[in-house]
């Protein structure tokens, strides 16, 4: 169904504006509960940009050229977004001049905005000098300060922003801040020109600090308070929540608002009703038209039912403010920025005379009318007249809402329901908590724009005593076609704050389009729409509410690994909010394995294993991403050289990593590509490198306990090594290899080769250290450990007494074996190490491999 589209609302004013008129004089209202229902992209700006060219370090208003040297990922830039919508918050004056404060906004490379009062700065000072000449640079004016300390004072100043040249401000950004990167954007001019005027101070050294605008906390933790009487959380309550039968979505639209930042005061909310009592639940901002407060309704509800405060209950279905742990919520309160109170009449007249004219004063989002009327005489003039009345409403931008009414009646017979029944409403029906049809409201048996659109909670929680403010205390039933229709108004102001661009016809189509279908009972055989507000919210968002999406990064599918070896299970997880939530790995042999993003199991059973991870988010919705695992007894023989078993070293030096493969399907080692290095220091990746060789940079050598994965061909082997401190005072000698500088390659047809090896060493105390001090050590295949040269003053722990014939081992001839380990080649790699006066050792190490040729 497509219902017949509002004309687009006329920009007038700074804020979007939602009306929710409510008038049970004429048979609406809320009614008593009964059986279940009792229990249940925009313009592009100029931008400003990096330029390598030297800038001045004075905070003129005319700006400055960047400073040489600034590096980062993405060029730093900042423009004008004139679609980034500042929110719409009332700011409390200060001082005298503070009285018209506005807000700006500005979004991060990240693209989540954060508001700003514009043309003010909060500036520190050590003395009236400072202060002065900063006023004469921006033409300030102290709106504020707090008492002078020792140091100084702090002011809230109004600048004239204007005196700044947007044109330095990246430049004296990136000289203030060398990290900055990325795209910026702000909503307007003002913003960007307070921006390059806070660069520019920043740059000079000026603690200035901008006047940023706090963000609400609760909602975005999915935990939400009310009533004290009321146990649950917000979050829970069956009208409320995604899931359950109702599945309404409100309380998770709310979270998704708040991380796209649109969860903010930015609607105009009006209600025309009798019985406004005000109470912590209402907005901060009300007004008052031919209302009082404490003026009680004189129209009886339904059935002739008293109902004092209909006003009152029907303004917190809507709008009732969220955590502040008072009375109910609703729908709106979030984003509710202003309530116009109107008061009702009798007649209907009178009713739609006061409608339209606060309509036209307030030029209003949404008009919702809790009220209902059957006619059966002159129905088609009444319905001639309630349209036009109805269009010039809707012509000032309004999406109206009615309530079908509590008789349980079809509205799709002879009878005249008005409003329900006009072309320009869309008429909301009643469910209960089972989402079935509720008793006593009113239906539809026809889908069409004329007949009953939508349906919300029938039931929803009110005060036990609305006319008193002092008492907060809750009760669930709350109940009629008059709270489910401010409900959905309230459902519609959080689709208006997603996408403020949206015309009242297209917020009605997307209500339609995004509704669940279905489940109201076989005596509902037109719309079966029952209100979603998060894929409602989503869809204005453009964004996709399903499964958390889940990715597997470590192990590989059709990855192969050994009996009794560890496997790294790495992967994410994120929910329709963006954010990261924890994974839960399984294997179809040895059932749940692991939890976390960044984890391993020690060992799998010997088979295939299907290893799955998985997350639930908050809706509970489970998403989940899936491997093939392979433990087999005899995979790719793999073997770590280097770091030899054993070794500490001091922090500081490099390491060589050396690892060998024998694949016994080719006979030789594996492609390089499928080699690979995973050095952790403690549970920190330090490292991750493919080949057979790769080194560990000295930067990343620091105290702590490392352990060494070397992959091959799916088969994975580890080893530890120790680094130490060192002790203060000292410094750890250094140890170079002059011969060969790199890598060796040789060839023979014998069992040995000789190898010139040559080497130096150096400290920090002793300066040159003497080749008596050097001990080479050779490490190969299988483990096999060889002592090629050890000088005479290596500290072995003997007697110190002992007569030593004197031996350097700067340079000499070594000879290097040939050994059996599968494949053609011998790997060795030959350590140099080099002890200082105190004992302190350094390293160096290089690889040699001697290929063995067959005569």
């Amino acid at each position: 169904m497509t219902p017949t589209r509002s004309a687009p609302r006329p920009v007038t004013g700074r804020r979007r504006f939602l009306i929710v008129a409510v008038a049970a004089a004429l048979a609406g209202g809320l009614v008593p509960p009964s059986g279940a229902d009792a229990a249940a992209p925009a313009p592009t700006a100029p931008t400003a940009s990096a330029s390598p060219m030297p800038g001045s370090t004075s905070p003129t208003p005319g700006g400055t050229s960047p400073t040489p040297g600034s590096t980062s990922t993405q060029p730093l830039t900042v423009r004008v977004d004139p679609g980034l919508a500042a929110p719409r918050l009332p700011i409390d004056p200060v001082g005298r001049l503070g009285t018209d404060r506005q807000v700006g906004v500005v979004a991060g490379p990240d693209g989540r905005p954060a508001g700003l009062v514009l043309d003010e700065v909060m500036v520190r000072v050590s003395d009236p000098t400072e202060l002065d000449a900063f006023l004469a640079r921006w033409g300030g004016q102290v709106l504020d300060s707090f008492p002078p300390d020792r140091q100084g004072q702090d002011h809230l100043v109004r600048v004239d922003a204007a005196r700044a040249d947007p044109a330095g401000l990246v430049a004296d950004l990136l000289a203030a801040e060398p990290h900055q990167s990325g795209a910026y954007r702000v909503g307007d001019e003002r913003a960007l020109r307070l921006l390059a005027l806070a660069a520019a101070e920043w740059r000079a050294g000026t603690e200035l600090v901008l006047d940023w605008l706090v963000e609400p906390a609760g909602i975005a933790d999915g935990e939400v308070f009310e009533a004290p009487d009321i146990a649950t959380n917000v979050f829970d309550w069956s009208f409320m929540r995604a899931g359950g039968a109702m599945d309404t979505g409100v309380a998770p639209a709310w979270q998704l608002l708040q991380s796209k930042g649109k969860l903010t005061k930015q609607i105009k909310y009006l209600v025309q009703d009798g019985g406004f009592q005000h109470n912590p639940d209402f907005p901060n901002s009300v007004s008052l038209h031919a209302a009082e407060w404490g003026e009680a309704n004189v129209n009886d509800c339904t059935n002739g039912t008293p109902c004092p405060w209909h006003a009152t209950n029907v303004v917190l279905a809507g709008m009732g403010r969220v955590d502040n742990g008072y009375g109910t919520a609703g729908p709106a309160g979030p984003v509710v920025d202003e309530l116009v109170a109107v008061r009702n009449g009798i007649d209907y007249w009178t009713v739609l005379r006061r409608l339209e004219k606060a309509a036209e004063q307030t030029r209003p989002d949404v008009v919702n009318l809790s009220f209902t009327r059957d006619v059966n005489i002159g129905t088609k003039h009444a319905r001639t007249w309630t349209d036009r009345r109805m269009k010039h409403v809707r012509d000032t931008g309004a999406l109206i809402v009615a309530s079908a009414g509590n008789y349980a009646q079809n509205v799709d017979t002879g009878t005249l329901w008005v409003p329900c029944e006009s072309t320009h409403v869309m008429c909301v029906g009643g469910m209960r908590s089972n989402a079935m049809l509720a008793a006593d409201s009113s239906f539809g048996t026809s889908d069409v724009p004329t007949s009953v659109e939508i349906y919300g909670p029938m039931c929803v929680r009110g005060l036990v005593h609305a006319g008193n403010p002092a008492d907060g205390t809750t009760t669930p039933d709350s109940c009629g076609t008059s709270v489910a229709a401010p409900f959905v108004g309230g459902v519609a102001a959080l689709v208006m704050a997603a996408d403020p661009d949206l015309t009242a016809s297209q917020v009605r189509d997307l209500l339609n389009d995004t509704a669940h279908v279905g489940g109201l009972g076989a005596t509902v055989t037109g719309s079966q729409r029952r209100i979603d507000a998060l894929a409602a919210v989503a869809a204005a968002l453009g964004v996709k509410v399903g499964k958390p999406t889940v990715t597997i990064s470590t192990p590989k599918t059709g990855q192969k690994v050994g009996v009794g070896q560890s496997v790294d299970l790495w992967g994410t997880a994120t929910d329709f909010l963006g954010k990261e939530i924890p994974l839960t790995w399984t294997s179809s042999r040895d059932g749940v394995v692991a939890t976390g993003s960044q984890t391993f199991v020690p060992a799998l059973s010997a088979g295939t294993h299907v290893i799955t991870a998985s997350a639930t988010d908050s809706l509970g919705r489970t998403g989940s991403a899936a491997v093939t695992v392979t433990v087999v007894d005899g995979p790719t023989t793999a073997a770590i050289i280097s770091p030899p078993a054993g070794l500490a070293l001091p922090a500081g030096q490099s390491v060589g990593l050396l690892g060998t493969s024998h694949d016994p399907d080719t006979f030789g080692p594996v492609p390089d590509a499928e080699a690979s290095w995973t050095v952790r220091r403690g549970n920190t990746v330090v490292l991750q490198k493919t080949h057979h060789q790769a080194l560990l940079p000295a930067a990343t050598v620091t105290p702590g306990t490392y352990t060494v994965t070397f992959t091959a061909g799916g088969t994975s082997v580890q080893r530890a090594f120790t680094v130490t401190s060192v002790p203060a005072g000292q410094s750890r000698p250094t140890a170079t290899i002059t011969k060969p500088t790199s890598a060796l390659t040789v060839t023979t047809i014998g069992s040995e080769v000789s190898v010139a090896l040559a080497g130096s060493g150096t400290d920090a105390e002793d300066g040159a250290i003497s080749g008596t001090r050097y001990r080479w050590t050779a490490h190969g295949d299988g483990g096999a450990k060889k002592v090629l040269c050890q000088g005479s003053a290596v500290p072995t722990g003997g007697p110190i007494g002992d007569v030593v014939i004197p031996k350097s081992c700067a340079s000499f001839t070594a000879q290097l074996d040939t050994l059996d380990s599968g494949n053609a080649t011998t790997t060795w790699s030959v350590w140099l190490e080099v002890f200082d006066s105190t004992g302190l050792v350094g390293t160096d190490s290089v690889p040699v491999l001697i290929q063995h040729l067959t005569p």
